[in-house]
């Protein structure tokens, strides 16, 4: 049953990819700010009720969304969309964005898709089952280097910046970059093996669409997702920091230079 479901999902955000490779392509969309001051634009809320809509006619599951999602009781279970998590990135023509859904059951994610549509990377699990990229298992790559790329979620006021940066001019980093966008985009890099470790940070509790797939897609590639003290995180309503690593040597070593410095 459980194979079902991730086949029939997967035709659905595919299909909600090309609805938002479209509206860039032709440029057809418009945006306007939301309370937050984060962007919204009107292919955002015409894939997640695309998404719904198929959602619900193929299974009798409850359905949230980020944008004017209905109210759902999450002792049920339940699929959670972003129907285009990094929206600056859609409207700014980047590469960035995704699509991430996910099936939570019983407080736990049990089927995980992150797609990103412009670079037809397609990253997909379940619960006690590998990784892939397509048809390919992650990680693509080994990382031999434990910190050999650090790529950090960049904002306006981010204390972490300046210990990377420190990190980085010691040597002790052998790349350091940042990369926009989709956030469970990027944590999917690291499964994929394009970067050691990832770093980001929630200043309020994540939503159930922010980090749920793209943590079991890390974890189910043989990597890690924990704070900054090594605890695995409970991706569902986490706040606070959180690190993607691609094993646990990547985690242990970045972990352990980092608080070094901010300690």
């Amino acid at each position: 049953m459980r194979n079902i479901y991730l086949i029939i999902a997967k035709q659905i955000v595919e299909e909600a990819g090309r609805i938002i490779r479209e509206a860039r392509v032709t440029n057809t969309f418009s945006y306007n700010m939301k309370n937050d001051n984060t962007p919204v634009s009107n292919i955002d809320q015409q894939v997640q009720d695309y998404m719904t809509k198929r959602l619900k006619d193929s299974f009798d599951i409850q359905v949230m969304g980020e944008e004017n999602c209905d109210s759902i009781d999450e002792r049920k279970p339940y699929w959670a969309i972003d129907p285009i998590d990094g929206t600056w990135a859609f409207i700014t023509h980047e590469n960035t964005s995704a699509i991430n859904l996910s099936l939570i059951e019983n407080g736990e994610v049990t089927v995980a898709i992150v797609y990103n549509p412009f670079t037809n990377e397609f990253f997909q699990t379940e619960k006690n089952a590998k990784s892939y990229i397509g048809m390919l298992t992650l990680p693509l790559r080994e990382s031999n280097t434990p910190v050999e790329v650090v790529n950090f979620k960049a904002e306006r006021e981010h204390p972490i910046v300046k210990t990377l940066n420190q990190l980085f001019k010691e040597d002790k980093v052998k790349k350091l970059t940042s990369i926009g966008g989709s956030t469970a985009y990027s944590m999917c890099m690291v499964a994929k093996g394009a970067f050691s470790n990832y770093i980001a940070r929630f200043e309020e509790n994540a939503h159930p669409w922010d980090l749920s797939a793209a943590c079991l897609i890390v974890r189910n590639s043989g990597g890690f997702v924990t704070d900054l003290s090594g605890k695995d995180i409970e991706p569902i309503h986490h706040k606070g920091y959180i690190i993607a690593s691609a094993n646990a040597k990547a985690r242990d070593e970045f972990l352990e230079m980092v608080n070094a410095i901010m300690n």
